[in-house]
């Protein structure tokens, strides 16, 4: 895919190829409302195009490998769909460091999530650590949609950097979550690309699962250790 997309990016299509895209439907279509599968199919809400997100990609497929969400919610489940687009009917990219930099000069609804949001990031520019967002979120600031509401999550990536910067982080986020009530997940993208839990790096286990843009790999904690030099050299 010539090194254009990666994973949690939100990916517009051009307007003739979206209207001719198939969507599968996730899980039982028949339990969605008609309408709003028909929104979710179309592409567009409230006069607004749905950004696509970039999935991890699965051998043999002809084209790029998509997830569509609705902010329509049913019963606490968000209707959600998938398809397989060709990467050149892709007008625009945003990986998720330009959507948190893009909301800087964005009006967001008063919920905590996005206060929060304003706080991690502050953390992470502390640490020296580039900060991206993406999830129910960040779709809420690449759209103005109502995909978030008082209970949601926040999904943050962070960028490899020195690990004494990253555990401080790491602990700083944990502080956060304590005093707002609000979940946060956090991934470290590594050099390659791929993505581990920054929970997971800092538990008692001896391995962490990282998650590419083709597939997934089980890796030993020195490994991720192993990289502490490339950011520790004066």
């Amino acid at each position: 895919m010539d090194g254009r997309f990666r994973r949690h990016d939100l990916v517009t299509i051009v307007p003739a190829a979206r209207a001719r895209q198939a969507v599968e439907v996730l899980g039982d279509e028949a339990w969605w409302p008609v309408a709003e599968v028909d929104r979710l199919r179309r592409g567009v809400i409230d006069g607004v195009a749905l950004p696509a997100v970039v999935s991890r990609q699965e051998p043999g497929l002809a084209g790029l490998a998509v997830g569509f969400a609705s902010p329509y919610r049913q019963e606490g489940n968000r209707l959600r769909g998938r398809a397989v687009v060709s990467p050149q009917a892709v007008c625009l990219i945003r990986d998720p460091y330009q959507v948190i930099a893009e909301s800087r000069c964005t009006t967001v609804p008063d919920l905590p999530v996005f206060g929060v949001l304003d706080e991690a990031w502050a953390l992470a520019a502390a640490a020296g650590l580039p900060c991206g967002v993406f999830g129910s979120a960040a779709l809420a600031l690449a759209t103005g949609l109502p995909y978030c509401h008082e209970g949601s999550d926040l999904d943050l990536v962070v960028k490899m950097g020195p690990l004494d910067a990253v555990e401080g982080f790491h602990r700083a986020v944990c502080d956060l979550v304590v005093k707002s009530g609000v979940a946060i997940d956090v991934e470290l993208e590594l050099p390659d690309g791929a993505g581990i839990k920054l929970a997971e790096l800092f538990d008692g286990g001896n391995t962490v699962l990282a998650k590419g843009f083709t597939g997934v790999r089980l890796m030993d904690k020195d490994e991720v250790r192993a990289l502490d030099h490339r950011y520790s050299l004066c």
